[in-house]
């Protein structure tokens, strides 16, 4: 899937002899209201059945998904529910560019996205990443970066401000989580292109869950001790020259070390620059959860479940023996404010109501998924 501005990508992961192209962009805030003077119908509503999957996605025991192996999990993924997403089919108007699309898009947006979360666009005409990014530019959203993102993200090829969705090896499943929840710093909106249909060979599908239903299901008595507590986020990113696996270049976008600390000082984190190698260690304190801006309700924000360090990166998983993970210095930890550990029982039931109620769509060339950061995806692979 595709993003503009600010938004992630990098080069396909090839597979075989074809490419999945998928990329986000990632968006603050509104920059203006774009107007659109014509009064034709540009779209037509499509009921869940039109997004049904067209294969099966296994989700208990899936090899490398957090959390896979534990008791009550579905087997596979649900397919759309009404009005989650609400999809749109753009009509086949020759005339219009990405530019217009854009313009027209934005204008369902402002109608339906406060009540539905996430919304699909299908069948617009985008076919490269520069038509995605002509088509974000002109949704009219202020775009944000990726800086000190935890992703393995790349700028797509030739653009400059659309990446990858993510660069790992296809055989690893990216758990559901709320777009750079895991920061202070995070966007308020991501966009999705999607330009090669995912398939049962490689994968590719992008499950959603609604943050509210998370909340709702999750014990009492976790949310209480973990709002009480908090969570310290702690990271360990080596220097490239180590380690070129999620380095602090490669999160900060920079080879400065001193742009590095201007983003800790300003975001207040605490770090440490090891002493004989540059790696970087740093940390902070975020409660887990948010309120959101609209019903002003209480909503699980958060992704202690994610970066725990049960829980091993590609870069651990690339080197087992016997089944074991073999440690490495590369990595990420929760704990609570006063540095006590965070559990597993404390991070279970999270994992376990969440992908119950995930949801998926069938993903079909050329479709566009905008959904409010306080909506949770993932990305299942083959």
């Amino acid at each position: 899937m595709l993003t503009s501005k600010s938004v992630f990508t990098g080069n396909p992961v090839h597979h075989g002899t074809r490419s999945i192209f998928c990329a986000i962009r990632l968006t603050m805030s509104f920059s203006s209201k774009p107007q659109v003077a014509e009064n034709q119908s540009f779209f037509t509503p499509l009921p869940p059945k039109d997004l049904a999957l067209q294969f099966k996605h296994q989700i208990a025991g899936r090899k490398y998904l957090p959390g896979s192996g534990g008791k009550g999990l579905p087997k596979f993924l649900s397919s759309a529910r009404e009005g989650f997403p609400f999809a749109l089919r753009a009509e086949s108007i020759d005339h219009l560019t990405p530019d217009k699309w854009g313009q027209l898009c934005r204008e369902q947006l402002d109608k339906v996205l406060p009540k539905h979360s996430a919304v699909l666009f299908r069948n617009l005409p985008l076919f490269e990443a520069g038509d995605f990014a002509k088509f974000s530019d002109n949704l009219g959203y202020k775009p944000t970066n990726y800086e000190g993102g935890t992703g393995n993200r790349y700028l797509a090829e030739g653009e400059t401000e659309v990446y990858l969705s993510t660069s790992d090896p296809p055989d690893f499943n990216i758990e559901l989580h709320n777009e750079m929840a895991c920061s202070p710093v995070h966007p308020k909106k991501v966009i999705f292109f999607c330009l090669t249909e995912p398939n049962e060979e490689w994968g590719g599908v992008t499950p959603l869950v609604r943050n509210n239903e998370i909340y709702d299901q999750l014990d009492p008595e976790v949310v209480k001790i973990l709002e009480e507590r908090q969570i310290r986020y702690t990271r360990y990113l080596p220097d490239e020259k180590h380690h070129p696996y999620a380095s602090w270049q490669q999160s900060f976008m920079t080879k400065d070390p001193k742009k590095v600390e201007e983003y800790l000082k300003r975001e207040k984190f605490h770090y440490e620059w090891e002493e004989g190698t540059g790696n970087l260690y740093y940390w902070y304190v975020l409660s887990p959860l948010a309120t959101h801006p609209v019903t002003g309700r209480k909503i699980w924000f958060t992704q202690p479940n994610v970066h725990h360090n049960t829980i091993p990166p590609p870069s651990t998983m690339q080197k087992k023996k016997k089944g074991q993970h073999i440690q490495t210095e590369v990595g990420s930890d929760k704990y609570h404010r006063d540095s006590t550990k965070l559990l597993p029982h404390q991070l279970n039931d999270k994992s376990y109501v969440t992908m119950n109620e995930q949801y998926s769509v069938a993903e079909i060339d050329i479709d566009i998924l905008l959904s409010q950061c306080l909506c949770s995806s993932r990305r299942v692979n083959g």
